[in-house]
């Protein structure tokens, strides 16, 4: 049985607690939160709960934290864990910039942890049946792909509005389908992205395209839409001899994502359409049941290693770099890329 620490008791702290009571193997044991009447009132009087972060593994026997902190937070709470021997599934993005993110992955070695960043699209089961239409060659040779995720700000925290606590909508909403295009198809050769920064001066509405030997990728995130606007994303996979399509619209913003409309749609050459199934598996349990098993397994999370997420903030990196810049960059001559991960 792994038994997991929870830091944080924000939005995603609750969707990762609420995960862990339908993992097999695992039991929530600890949360740290600055609001332990609302954990006590939800997990009853066997949870243990501390208020400063430090204490979480003093109290009670822990195998594995879940980070899910502000970004700015990462850092410093991945190596407290890892520090104290503790294995760690920290919330996307990484970290703030490579050079956290580098600090992260080596004190993760050093102390022999297994560190894997929450990448959910790559457990999201629409997402999941795209990549195996990219692997399996169902849609031929990938042509061109676009994607989306457009949103008002967060409610449940002011810190996504501070460039310097969340790195803006490029790193907490366009990481997620950069993750994912690097999953289908490994880093790209060049980058370039355009964007607007909000008053606080994030980059708050980004559009970026990433070029590929024989394909194009572009990728539209933003924060700016009015409170009307229904958190949506989805993505388009053009193949040479098929193309795929999946929607993801919420009357509401993300939070609400249980009352959303879903739909994965294949084309193909010949004129069928079909809409495939795909499992009806949250995600976020899919994702923390595939890093328990990790851990009761001994081995290192081959479907989410922390160097492809590190690989995925050399990207990041990039894209900054192109904002500030105004000019593309092609991957290995950005300024702020380190070398040998």
């Amino acid at each position: 049985m792994i038994r997991l620490g929870v830091i944080g008791f924000g939005h995603i702290g609750r969707i990762h607690c609420e995960a862990a009571q339908r993992v097999a193997g695992a039991k929530l044991a600890s949360v740290a939160t600055r609001h332990p009447e609302e954990v006590r009132r939800l997990y009853g009087p066997d949870i243990n709960i501390c208020t400063t972060y430090s204490d979480l593994g003093r109290d009670v026997p822990l195998d594995a934290v879940v980070v899910c902190t502000p970004t700015y937070l990462h850092e410093e709470h991945v190596l407290a864990a890892v520090k104290q021997g503790l294995h760690v599934l920290c919330e996307k993005p990484f970290a703030l910039d490579l050079a956290a993110a580098h600090r992260m992955l080596a004190g993760a070695r050093q102390n022999k942890a297994v560190l894997m960043i929450a990448q959910v699209l790559r457990f999201w089961p629409p997402y999941v049946r795209i990549k195996q239409a990219v692997d399996s060659g169902e849609i031929g040779t990938v042509q061109g792909i676009t994607a989306y995720r457009l949103a008002q700000y967060p409610t449940w925290g002011d810190w996504f509005r501070d460039p310097q606590k969340s790195g803006g909508v490029l790193l907490d909403m366009q990481v997620h389908d950069v993750d994912f295009i690097y999953w289908l198809l490994g880093a790209p050769e060049e980058v370039y992205a355009a964007g607007v920064r909000s008053a606080t001066g994030s980059w708050d509405h980004v559009c970026t395209t990433l070029r590929y030997p024989g394909a194009v990728v572009g990728i539209e995130s933003s924060y700016l839409l009015p409170d009307s606007w229904p958190f949506s994303c989805g993505i388009r996979v053009i193949g040479s001899v098929a193309s795929s399509e999946y929607t993801f619209r919420v009357a509401g913003n993300v939070e609400q994502r249980q009352q959303a409309t879903s739909r994965l749609v294949m084309y193909q050459s010949n004129g069928q359409i079909e809409e495939p199934p795909v499992s009806s598996e949250d995600m976020y349990v899919a994702q923390l049941q595939y890093f328990v098993d990790c851990l009761e397994g001994g081995h290192a999370p081959q479907r989410c290693l922390p160097e492809d997420s590190y690989h995925v903030m050399e990207i990041m990196e990039a894209c900054r770099e192109s904002l500030s810049t105004s000019a593309p960059v092609r991957l290995g001559t950005s300024t702020s890329r380190r070398e040998n991960a």
